[in-house]
């Protein structure tokens, strides 16, 4: 059925050229303006639209589409279908300055049509800037005189199209006359503007604002405060001249009134700039501005200086230079200030007296009046005086009689009264009127007493009455002192005060008092009675040149004192008596004072040089003494602090010995001897330097006696110095290897030389040996020390420790017993067996004890083998490994298959002979070590030991397995570093908790299996630890589900694993038989002595796993770490568990030295590695390169996913993974165990 609509359309539209009208435009484009930024419609409608419609600007069309694709800016808006084709044009900027066009093209015979419209884009000014050449004083202000002209020039730039200017003058329009201008700049679309105006300021034009305004019709009138620009003018003019306010003319001052006196300039740019003189004198420039005025204040009191005074005020400013000036003159009253009083002082009774009074300048004049002891004195005469400073002075004299009667001072008063202003000034003039004083006294001292020298005393003088009061004076028999004298209530003080001296003694004292109404003065005295030391002693000495032996006279003698010093001699703070003479005194000096003198008679002695004699001076009635001392200086004859010296010196060392004697004179002449042959000065090891002896590195040869001589011009004295050289201890014999018979005594010697020697210095030790006293005994006897061994058996045998210790060092030496017994040779498995690849040089070592010396015959199949018949194909090596400890080495070069099988040792001595056959094989695997042992515990550690296994003919090394004895059986791994280490110390482990652990050896053949014998050990308490729980027991929170899974998945990996094992084992045993095809079927198996089968070499050597063997799974199972629960492991035919090492994914792994050593580090050496339970992976896994280390995190592969990056137990330690090969060229990288 066909689709209507579809039908009546193409019938429309094959009918509409015919039937229809013509395309038209309803709404034509129309020209339009747009601002820079904003948005525009350009409208376009279409009636009977036929074509497609378009835009096209400036002949470039836009497109048909309507988002106008590469035009981000413009879109066609409106219905297509009504014909609306409005073109939009956001953001408009200048590019759409151009031609557009509405077209519809042609279609089914209609014509195109078009319409075009031209878009103007508005473009505001961007910037107005008024401008100007006048001086501008600060931004946006102009400065310019009054009377000049000003151009302001206004400038509005990259507008489009050009903006109109208008002027403004403080916000209103004004239309001054201005020149336009218009120009173009770099961009042809924008245009600016130039507007210049040019002015004729006046006064009242300052400080009024012109605007330009730019007038644009893209600036909307709520923004046309953003485009005009405002200058201020400056109209520079004179100021007003200046007035004083605050002073009246013909107006009177009193002095002291406060006056304040005003100076106002009025207008003016700038204000005036004013100043006050006084009398032509500048006083201030202060001054301040307010609303148009320059105001200057000056404020002051009247004084008399201001009387016809004239205060001038001076404005001026910039504009007008020269002063204007205003002035005012002050009438000022005052005074006086001041009257003087002059004539007569001091008169006596009877006497005339004459006086004047003088006033200062006083306006008007002052009136005098006298007044004489209150009465006032009409007796006067006046003057009046003009001042040169204004005002006038008033002067009068006056005159008067002392009356005879008079007993008080005359009191004369002048008083000046200023009758205009009623002040009243006074001066005033004591007339001393004058009479004599009272004798004076003497105070301070009781006549008879005695001072103490250095005693301070005051003596005072005192007279009474007078006038004026007396002046005393103190004299010291005819010398003045000075004194401090003083008056008070009509008593005269003069007072001395001085500390006493001996000259005071029996000295006179004299006060005198005078006053002018005295004659001559009046004296009184007194005399001082004074107790003094003497001042100085004086020591001398007889003869005057002391030598040991001789008497001298030792003499002290005080100088004056009162009362007679007593004199003592001393030495050594200890009192002389013995050879002092008795004391004598006698009268000395001019000042009552007495000398002593004493003598010390003195046999001298060597000890007297140097000595110190005091002579001290003590008197009763006096506190302390005083002393003087003498040294004597007494020659005598060298002399040693000790006649003899030794001194200790430790062999190697140097000493520089100092035996300085004491002599006087001290020019001594030094002469050292040892025996009688004198010691060199210079160039010798041993040298003797005046006082000094030098050894340097002393040796044992240098202990001895010396002797050394010293000499003056007063004698020859001699000291001898014993060098005792001390050295450490050195063995000189020892009893190197004693031999006894069983049951017999040993006695071990051991002789030390050393100095300084004591009787336990030597002692004896050896570890595990009981040095019981029934068992030992020890005698030291001159250097030498003996150790006895009581009843000596084979457990005796060994050596022992001689150790010396003097103190300055230790020595030890080493003493060797051996008790005779034949031989027995070491059945340790290392030494049962000998292996060597066919090609190789095998080493077959026979071991054995025995003393005497033991000697060693090989032999194979009853023949004797000796190396000087066949030194090509054998040779022996005889080596002594310890005491009774020898050992043989068969050498046979070049193994071929005939020289695998058995051979015999022979080791014999005097006392007999041991036989003991040893096989040689080819190369194995390595038997299990043995006898493992803790032998140290600490809260975080266990030291292992063990014994090696038979270690297969090659180099071998061991793996460390252990775990904790609590929780899930989860295995962590060490191997041992160095190869054949056999301690180690297992670290990292928990504290408090049990431990197993377990050895096993492995070369490059194959591993060993581990330990039978499992040893526990349980770690001790130690600091506490934060534990992370590990991998097992998070495991504990998995679902159900998820474990279900997990065991599915591993169920699945290990058929897989079994089939691929299969497979590989078959391969390789079909190789090995095609490598093996030429090797006689004849050696597969031989019989040792011991009735056991040994595989061949070829054999035994590549089967790692065994078809026909029974697996035995019941004793050796571990834990496996990827699916939580215990697993059984595969053995091998000898019942060994399939080790860590083995792939467990089924292939058979083989080692090489160095295939994969995660301690190797490629330079030969090893460094540490750690990894967790380790496993095969290919060389790319885990995106590891030759030489790094990547390791798989703890677990299996189900916990790389949930459980990397976790924090590893201290019980899975992470250790050094083994040297691994893979045998052939499977291209695998040991990277660790899976358990």
């Amino acid at each position: 059925m066909l689709n209507v609509p579809v039908v009546l359309v193409a019938m429309w539209t094959s009918l509409h050229p015919v039937l229809g009208q013509q395309q038209r435009f309803r709404v034509r484009p129309s020209n339009t303006s747009v601002i820079e930024g904003e948005s525009v419609t350009l409208r376009c409608e279409v009636d009977h639209q036929a074509g497609r419609p378009q835009w096209a600007k400036d002949g470039f069309a836009m497109g048909y589409e309507r988002s106008l694709p590469g035009f981000p800016r413009y879109q066609v808006l409106g219905d297509a279908g009504s014909g609306v084709h409005d073109l939009e044009v956001t953001n408009a900027t200048l590019e759409d300055d151009a031609w557009f066009q509405c077209q519809v093209s042609p279609s089914q015979g209609q014509p195109a049509i078009r319409a075009a419209a031209f878009l103007t884009v508005l473009l505001k000014p961007l910037s107005v800037l008024v401008t100007s050449s006048a001086r501008t004083p600060r931004p946006d202000v102009y400065e310019v005189r009054e009377g000049s002209s000003l151009t302001l020039q206004c400038d509005v730039t990259e507008a489009k199209p050009a903006a109109t200017v208008q002027w403004q003058r403080n916000g209103a329009i004004f239309r001054p006359d201005q020149e336009v201008t218009f120009s173009e700049p770099d961009s042809p679309e924008r245009n600016d503007t130039s507007s210049s105006i040019t002015l004729q300021p006046t006064h009242v034009d300052n400080g009024a604002g012109y605007s330009c305004l730019a007038r644009h019709p893209a600036v909307r009138p709520a923004e046309q405060h953003l485009y005009n620009a405002t200058v201020t003018l400056s109209v520079l003019y004179a100021p007003g001249p200046p007035e004083i306010v605050g002073y009246e003319e013909d107006e009177v001052v009193r002095m002291g009134e406060k006056k304040t006196l005003s100076c106002i300039s009025r207008a003016g740019n700038p204000l005036a700039e004013l100043v006050w003189f006084k009398n032509d004198e500048p006083i201030t420039y202060q001054y301040r501005t307010i609303r148009g005025r320059a105001i200057s204040e000056y404020s002051f009191k009247a004084e008399a200086s201001d009387l016809h005074a004239i205060y001038r005020c001076e404005a001026s400013s910039i504009v007008h230079p020269q002063p204007m000036v205003t002035s005012v003159q002050m009438n000022v009253q005052f005074g006086p200030e001041t009257v003087e009083v002059t004539g007569t002082e001091e008169a006596k009774r009877g006497e005339p007296v004459e006086l004047s009074c003088t006033t200062s300048s006083s306006n008007p004049p002052a009136n005098i009046t006298w007044v004489i002891n209150g009465r006032t004195v009409t007796n006067t005469s006046h003057i009046i005086e003009s001042h040169p400073d204004g005002g006038w002075v008033s002067k009068s004299n006056a005159s008067s009689v002392v009356p005879d009667t008079m007993r008080e001072d005359m009191v004369v008063s002048c008083y000046a009264l200023n009758p205009a202003l009623g002040l009243t000034e006074v001066g005033t003039l004591k007339v001393t009127v004058l009479y004599p004083p009272k004798r004076p006294r003497i105070l301070g001292y009781v006549p008879g007493t005695h001072l103490r020298a250095g005693q301070r005393v005051s003596l005072s003088c005192v007279a009474q009455g007078g006038s004026p009061p007396a002046s005393l004076s103190w004299y010291k028999g005819d010398d003045e002192r000075e004194a401090e004298t003083s008056e008070e209530d009509g008593v005269a003080r003069g007072v001395i005060t001085f500390a006493v001296d001996f000259t005071d003694n029996e000295a006179v004292f004299r006060c005198d008092s005078t006053n002018p109404a005295m004659d001559k003065p009046h004296s009184t005295n007194v005399t001082l009675l004074v107790y003094y030391p003497p001042a100085s002693l004086k020591l001398k000495a007889k003869p005057k040149s002391l030598a040991a032996g001789m008497r001298a006279v030792l003499t002290c003698e005080s100088r004056p004192s009162n009362p007679a010093a007593n004199l003592t001699w001393w030495r050594d703070s200890e009192l002389v008596t013995r050879g002092v003479a008795r004391l004598t005194s006698k009268p000395a000096g001019d000042h009552g004072g007495f000398s002593s003198r004493v003598r010390l008679r003195k046999r001298l002695k060597w000890t007297d040089d140097q000595a110190v004699y005091t002579c001290r001076s003590q008197q009763a009635v006096l506190p302390g003494n005083m002393h003087d001392a003498i040294t004597l200086h007494v020659a005598f004859a060298p002399v040693f602090p000790e006649p003899s010296a030794t001194e200790d010196i430790h062999a190697g060392d140097s000493r520089l010995l100092n035996f300085t004697a004491r002599a006087s004179p001290d020019n001594i002449t030094y002469s050292w001897y040892r025996g009688a042959a004198a010691l060199p000065a210079e160039e010798a090891r041993v040298v003797g330097l005046g006082a000094l002896l030098n050894i340097s590195q002393v040796e044992k040869s240098d202990a001895g006696w010396y002797r050394l001589e010293a000499e003056n011009t007063e004698g020859t004295s001699t000291m001898r110095v014993n060098v005792n050289v001390q050295y450490e201890p050195e063995v000189t014999a020892i009893s190197r290897e004693l031999l006894v018979a069983p049951g017999e005594t040993a006695q071990l010697e051991c002789v030390a030389d050393a100095n300084p020697t004591t009787d336990d210095m030597i002692t004896w030790h050896r570890d595990d040996f009981s040095f019981d006293s029934n068992k030992t005994k020890t005698f030291y006897s001159n250097g030498t020390s003996y150790l006895s061994v009581y009843g000596a058996e084979l457990a005796d045998i060994g050596e022992f420790l001689c150790q010396v210790d003097n103190g300055l060092g230790e020595v030890n030496a080493t003493a060797g017993l051996l008790v005779q017994h034949a031989p027995e040779i070491d059945t340790s498995p290392q030494h049962l067996k000998a292996a060597a690849e066919k090609g190789d040089t095998a080493r077959v070592t026979c071991r054995a004890r025995g003393a005497p010396n033991v000697t060693f015959e090989w032999s194979r199949q009853g023949v004797v083998i000796d190396e000087t018949t066949d030194a090509e194909k054998h040779q022996l090596e005889y080596t002594r490994v310890d005491l009774v400890t020898w050992q043989s080495v068969l050498k046979v070069v070049s193994v071929v298959t005939a020289d695998y099988g058995e051979y015999v040792c022979v080791a014999r001595n005097e006392l007999g002979f041991q036989r003991q056959p040893i096989v040689l094989g080819g190369t194995t695997s390595p038997d299990p070590p043995l006898e493992l042992h803790a032998l140290n515990v600490t809260h975080d550690s266990v030291l292992l030991t063990w014994t090696p296994g038979f270690d297969g003919g090659l180099i071998q090394r061991y793996r460390v397995r252990y775990t904790r004895q609590v929780g899930p059986e989860r295995f962590s791994y060490d191997d041992v570093q160095p190869e054949n280490a056999t301690t180690f110390r297992v670290e990292l482990l928990y504290p408090n908790t049990e431990y197993s652990f377990a050895v096993m050896a492995f070369n490059e053949r194959g591993e060993s299996g581990y330990t039978k014998d499992v040893v526990k050990a349980k770690t001790a308490d130690g600091p506490g630890v934060k534990y992370v729980p590990d991998d097992d027991y998070a495991s504990e929170t998995l679902s159900r589900v998820a474990i279900a899974m997990v065991t599915v998945a591993g169920a699945i990996l290990l058929v897989i694993n079994v089939v691929l094992m299969s497979c590989y084992v078959r391969r390789r045993r079909l190789i090995r038989k095609a490598a093996s095809s030429a090797v006689s079927t004849g050696s597969e198996t031989l019989q040792m002595s011991g009735g056991e089968s040994l595989r061949s070499a070829s054999t035994a050597a590549d089967d790692t796993y065994s078809d026909d063997g029974d697996d035995d799974t019941s004793s050796d199972q571990e834990h496996d770490s990827y699916s939580g629960r215990r697993s059984s492991r595969a053995a091998l035919s000898d019942g060994r568990p399939v080790s860590p090492a083995s792939n467990g994914y089924g292939r058979t792994v083989r080692r090489t030295p160095y295939a994969y050593d995660a301690g190797y580090d490629g330079r030969g050496g090893t460094h540490p590695s750690a990894v967790p339970t380790p496993d095969l992976v290919p060389p790319g896994g885990l995106g590891r390169r030759y030489g790094e280390q990547h390791y798989p995190p703890p677990g299996g592969p189900s916990d790389w996913v949930n459980t990397y990056g976790r924090t590893q137990l201290p019980g899975s330690r992470r250790v050094a993974t083994p040297a691994s090969s893979i045998r052939g060229n499977v291209d695998f990288e040991q990277r660790g165990h899976l358990v």
